[in-house]
């Protein structure tokens, strides 16, 4: 059999460009899994990265899972605490209910007693306060009387400014006249013709006329002169007291032993340097004046 060259030529040729065609689409194709293992490898790059990145998040989340672990156990043992303290308050709460019941059961009877005795003391009030009812009705009384006393206390002292406009009246005319004060020492003894001549205190206005050792009083000018004399005695004795104005006896005064005490005034008419004595008239052995004694001398004319 014989072989056509120009014919295998052609085949070659076909087979030579068919083989080219089938390498270039295996050239295309090696190119583009190329293509595809650089993606991969640009794909595999960033898987690491993110691997890497994962690690590293994995990292921080097992440190945090370690931090809330470890706070996780500082809770739980808090809450043993809390809990032991709550089961220490609910004994302590149990004891004071006991307590409190024990103390409510003592009021109670404490209060049963005392509403007991509180009856009794109530009914011995309403018995006391029967009489205080009475004198609630006698102070109601006596404040009725107690106004009109005091209604009377006015007028008194209505009059007694009257009086005192009077008086300021008068002082204003004898406020240049000679006065004369004089009280007797306590206990001074008296006896019947003597001159009383034993005094505590003088005192004068308007002039030095009396004479505290002999008991005279020396007339400064001619004119009337008011002579006031208060005897008081404590012994129950009698004792008489004239004034001796010179040589003429005035009306006497006389403290009885039924007495304590006696007043008398007289108005005397003496010439310049005459001179007013007091003398003993009368008196019982022992008899004394007390401290209560005075004289009063006061000049009438301006």
């Amino acid at each position: 059999m014989g072989v056509n060259i120009e014919q295998l030529t052609k085949k070659q040729k076909q087979n030579f460009k068919i083989f080219r065609k089938q390498m270039s689409e295996q050239d295309n194709k090696i190119k583009e899994l190329n293509k595809e293992i650089e993606s991969f490898k640009e794909k595999e790059t960033k898987s690491n990265k993110t691997l890497e990145k994962l690690s590293l998040d994995m990292k921080e989340y097992e440190n945090n899972l370690l931090k809330i672990n470890k706070e996780i156990q500082f809770s739980i043992d808090k809450t043993d605490s809390i809990t032991d303290e709550i089961k220490r308050h609910s004994e302590m709460i149990f004891s004071l209910q006991e307590d409190n019941n024990k103390m409510m059961v003592n009021t109670s009877t404490k209060l049963e007693k005392l509403q007991s005795k509180h009856s009794v003391m109530y009914k011995l009030l309403q018995q006391r306060l029967m009489p205080i009812d009475k004198l609630i009705q006698i102070f109601n009384q006596n404040l009725e009387n107690s106004k009109e006393k005091i209604n009377k206390l006015g007028e008194l002292e209505n009059s007694i400014s009257k009086l005192s406009n009077d008086f300021h009246r008068i002082e204003s005319r004898v406020c240049n006249r000679y006065a004369c004060y004089v009280e007797l020492a306590n206990n001074t003894p008296v006896s019947v013709g003597s001159n009383i001549s034993t005094f505590d205190e003088v005192r004068e206005y308007n002039g030095q006329h009396f004479n505290k050792t002999t008991g005279t009083f020396i007339s400064p000018d001619d004119g009337l002169y008011l002579v006031c004399v208060t005897l008081n005695e404590s012994e129950d004795k009698q004792i008489r007291v004239g004034v001796l104005a010179g040589d003429r006896g005035c009306t006497p005064i006389e403290v009885k032993c039924a007495d304590t005490s006696a007043a008398g005034s007289v108005v005397v008419d003496m010439k310049k340097g005459e001179e007013l004595s007091f003398e003993v008239l009368k008196a019982d052995q022992d008899a004394a004046l007390s401290c209560y004694s005075s004289f009063t001398i006061v000049s009438l004319t301006k």
